[in-house]
């Protein structure tokens, strides 16, 4: 059966013929072993709770992150930049909110959440400078991705329902330089595969990040999805599910490194939290520490 899934790769290449100029004169072609992030346009400071870097977060549950969002292959072709990605995250939460905690070791007991997924991206890099001007970026991608999320502990605190699992996520990007403040643009969609607590999830980044200083770039970054349930009569037994929203915004600062970017930011946000506390809606403030290991390669 020919499914949305297996349609989305094909997407992508019928968009970059439509797109790609003929090249004047000889056209060069770039290979690259690992490039850097899995997108041009990386998703490293976006404030989704999905985002693969290194963090210790506050929430003011205490959140203990591990990830990657890497490139193993890049294409440079016809005035498009192909990369194949891979995205690995695994994050320990606290049942309860410790707002006073700082870099110790939290009570427990933990819930643990599991991602991993991969991508094709395309940059279409002529088509951004024509329509957007220089150094700007416009990026296309699609994703497949698998979550999941458990307890351990002596009492069975919470039922695992069917609840993330697997998903494909087309998503379109841009990126623009006014002066020193550089502006990105997202929009995704979570597509859930049958049985899955979901069925769709729309999601939207914004994120300001201003480069006067070498050093370090004031960071303003908004994220907000929506997952819509399907109806719990369709599980054996039947489940009760409902909606699952998030919005989320960060406000702090990014010192830039050679290999790795460090952010130090605030936390703000609302509706529901990851994992198992997927059904918990509720304003929460805190703070984070968070690394980004994979940085896009210069232009």
């Amino acid at each position: 059966m020919f499914t949305m899934g297996k349609a989305a790769p094909l997407v992508l290449v019928w968009m970059s013929s439509l797109l790609a100029q003929p090249a004047s004169g000889q056209e060069e072609t770039r290979l690259q072993v690992l490039p850097g992030s899995s997108h041009s346009i990386s998703h490293s400071t976006s404030a989704s709770r999905d985002t693969g870097l290194l963090a210790y977060q506050v929430l003011p549950r205490v959140v203990l992150t591990t990830g990657g969002d890497f490139a193993w292959l890049g294409l440079n072709i016809a005035g498009m930049e192909w990369r194949a990605g891979l995205f690995g995250m695994f994050e320990v939460q606290t049942v309860d909110g410790q707002p006073g905690n700082f870099l110790s070791v939290p009570r427990g007991p933990y819930l643990w959440r599991g991602l991993l997924g991969y991508s094709l991206a395309v940059s279409f890099e002529r088509l951004a400078e024509r329509w957007f001007g220089d150094q700007a970026k416009l990026e296309a991608a699609i994703a497949f991705r698998h979550e999941s999320e458990h307890y351990t502990g002596s009492e069975p605190m919470f039922v695992e329902v069917p609840n993330i699992g697997d998903f494909f996520m087309p998503e379109v990007a841009i990126q623009r330089a006014f002066g020193p403040l550089e502006l990105t643009g997202r929009l995704q969609a979570k597509l859930f595969l049958p049985d899955r607590a979901y069925r769709i999830g729309p999601g939207a980044d914004l994120i300001l990040r201003w480069r006067a200083l070498d050093w370090l770039h004031p960071l303003l970054a908004i994220f907000g999805e929506y997952l819509w349930a399907r109806t719990g009569a369709e599980f054996d037994p039947p489940v009760r599910l409902a909606d699952n929203y998030l919005l989320r915004g960060l406000a702090g600062v990014v010192f830039p490194g050679v290999t790795a970017d460090l952010q130090l930011v605030l936390a703000l946000s609302k509706g529901h939290d990851k994992g198992l506390l997927a059904h918990h809606d509720e304003f929460r403030i805190g703070w984070a520490i968070r690394i980004a290991m994979f940085k896009p390669s210069a232009r």
